[in-house]
């Protein structure tokens, strides 16, 4: 499969599994596997299967696999330890999020435990590490909170790898990129973060470069069942290193219901025009 850059009449060819020293890294937003029936773990991810490929392919989980009582107050997105079977696309997916503690410390141990016995590596505050292409990748997530911790882990990380991934949770819920996301990006990219890639806001957000860093502040939901319009819009972004830089495409997906589908021509152009990425054009 191949997928090139696809700008009005323009078409910009490029295969994102052979291009020379690079990598091909597929992100998405958030994934709630919670209020759903057990019977449909296998084929949720089938109407867009196509958009989950690359050397890595990332989101974040918002329902934490477990059996254990709920936590806390608030909203519950545990999802059965069964729901593992929906996740076979997945590489690598971000546990420190806003319902990590949704089954207390037992339920996220144990969700943690389940993904790593299905070869998903959870990727959380201390970094992960990753060979693609000749090239060590570090990943790491982090819950908007002090910027302290993760700014020296950053820097850490950066001495070991040639690229450092961030995968903040952050932002304001169902709004537009805000100062403080932005003043974070900035100090991520400083720190020496190559690539950050938000989520947490459940709405499509805007991208930028911060020099050679490159920012997707939020790709919304990928797949949740919440009421509000603006959430079904999601989308996979398929990142690759090219010209000494990080470049994005966007393959729009739509979810309502809990239920997920490849967006329509019209939904594809409003997620390029909130994202600002250019979308991507399939071949198989």
């Amino acid at each position: 499969m191949k997928f090139s850059f696809s700008k009005s009449a323009t078409l910009i060819m490029a295969s994102l599994t052979c291009l020379a020293n690079g990598q091909t890294l597929t992100f998405v937003g958030d994934i709630n596997l919670a209020r759903r029936s057990v019977e449909d773990w296998a084929s949720i991810f089938t109407p867009v299967r196509f958009a989950l490929r690359g050397d890595l392919v990332i989101g974040n989980l918002e329902s934490p696999l477990t059996d254990q009582s709920h936590g806390r107050q608030g909203i519950d997105l545990r999802a059965s330890p069964s729901a593992v079977a929906a996740l076979f696309p997945y590489t690598h997916l971000s546990v420190e999020n806003n319902h990590a503690q949704d089954g207390g410390d037992a339920g996220q141990l144990q969700s943690r435990r389940i993904l790593l016995q299905h070869d998903i590596t959870p990727v959380s505050t201390e970094p992960t590490y990753w060979k693609v292409n000749g090239r060590i990748l570090a990943l790491l997530s982090y819950l908007d909170g002090p910027l302290g911790a993760p700014i020296k882990t950053v820097q850490a990380a950066k001495e070991q790898a040639d690229e450092v991934i961030v995968l903040p949770h952050w932002g304001a819920e169902y709004d537009a990129v805000t100062p403080r996301q932005r003043e974070q990006a900035r100090a991520l990219a400083a720190a020496g973060a190559s690539l950050i890639v938000g989520s947490g806001p459940h709405v499509l957000q805007g991208s930028e470069h911060i020099g050679k860093t490159l920012v997707l502040y939020s790709l919304g939901n990928f797949l949740f069942d919440q009421p509000y319009p603006a959430t079904w819009l999601g989308g996979a972004a398929h990142v690759t290193w090219r010209e000494g830089t990080w470049k994005a495409c966007l393959q729009p997906t739509f979810s309502r219901g809990g239920k997920l589908r490849s967006a329509s021509r019209d939904e594809a152009r409003q997620a390029a025009k909130k994202t600002g990425l250019l979308r991507c054009t399939v071949w198989k």
